[in-house]
Parts: C-alpha cells; sequence; structure tokens
C-alpha cells in the first residue's frame, strides 16, 4: 500500500491517492478493469479527500463498504425498473422510488427469512418462486394449496413452506435452488 498526494489541472486542492497491491491468491478474483499488468498481483487505485488522519488501510475499507451499494443499484436499475420511476413531479418520483427501494428491502427480507445465504435477483425469485402455477383447495374443510411442481422439486418446496410458517428467526436454512434430481 503506498499513498501520494496527486493534483490534476482544474482541481482547487490535491487530494490523496491510495495505491493498493494484492496478492491473486489472497485476492480471488479480480473485479473491474485491470489496472497494471503484473502476473499475481491486483492493483487497485482509490482518490480520496478524507483528511491524512486516516489511515490509507482504513480508507480502502471505508470506500469498500460504500461499493457493495453498486449492486443494489444495478438490480433497482435491472429489476425494479429505477430508470423509468421518473414522473413530472419531484414528489412523484420520490415516492416511486421510496417505493421500489421498500420492494427490494422487502425481497431481501423474505430471502433473510428462508434462511438463504446467497443473495439471488428479483427475476432469480421470480423464477424458482413465484411462477410456480397453483391454487387452494378446501378438501373436507381443510384450506390447502396445491402446487404444480414435478415431484423432484417437492421436497423443496415442502421445506420453504415450513421455513415461511415457522415463528422463530434463523432457523434451519433452505437451500437456493430446488435439488434436481
Amino acid at each position: 500500500m503506498a499513498e501520494v498526494l496527486h493534483q490534476e489541472p482544474g482541481w482547487r486542492t490535491a487530494r490523496r491517492l491510495i495505491l493498493l497491491r494484492h496478492r491473486v491468491a489472497e485476492k480471488g478474483r479480480a473485479v473491474g478493469k485491470k489496472l497494471l499488468d503484473e502476473p499475481g498481483y491486483l492493483f487497485q487505485a482509490l482518490v480520496t479527500s478524507l483528511p491524512d488522519l486516516i489511515p490509507p488501510m482504513d480508507a480502502w475499507r471505508d470506500y469498500n463498504q460504500r461499493a457493495g451499494c453498486e449492486g443494489a443499484i444495478k438490480e433497482l436499475n435491472q429489476n425494479y425498473a429505477l430508470p423509468k420511476l421518473i414522473v413530472r413531479s419531484f414528489w412523484g418520483t420520490d415516492a416511486a422510488l421510496c417505493l421500489a427501494v421498500c420492494a427490494y428491502n422487502l425481497v431481501a427480507l423474505f430471502q433473510r427469512k428462508l434462511g438463504w445465504l446467497e443473495r439471488v435477483s428479483l427475476s432469480t425469485l421470480r423464477f424458482q418462486l413465484f411462477l410456480a402455477a397453483g391454487k387452494f383447495v378446501a378438501p373436507q374443510g381443510r384450506k390447502t394449496l396445491r402446487l404444480a411442481v414435478p415431484k423432484c422439486e417437492q421436497e423443496w418446496w415442502r421445506i420453504i413452506w415450513e421455513k415461511l410458517h415457522c415463528p422463530y428467526p434463523n432457523c434451519p436454512a433452505v437451500g437456493n435452488r430446488p435439488a434436481f434430481t
């Protein structure tokens, strides 16, 4: 890790340029564009106006946490029609955005309730869960939900249903995908 002060033409003040080098074995995979082509290493650079009091490693950790928001914004764009939410008035746009973010958070809470550790997109949820045909029937006065799912998925659906009815949070997790056998 290294840092230098850098000032581009047009900037009023110099900013910190923090440079990081990661071993590929420790980092796993590269994200984004390649900064330098050096076998065995990945490089990262960030420009910040954070004060010198903050060590470079803390600045990097802070920016790394913020990067998690980009995935949420990307999913809001793709699955919740974020670019199409702009309406005539500011408050209408604000209300539509709040509704989309609320829907995103409800889907995240739904996945947490199921105990899924791996986040899936709304389109994946739609395909795996919400497109299953079914109907409510009441044989002998007992309400029953009958789903039209293949035999190989029925056990997975039974576990999902038990998980959704469990009053205790974090009870045994349900796998993200049905086991096709």
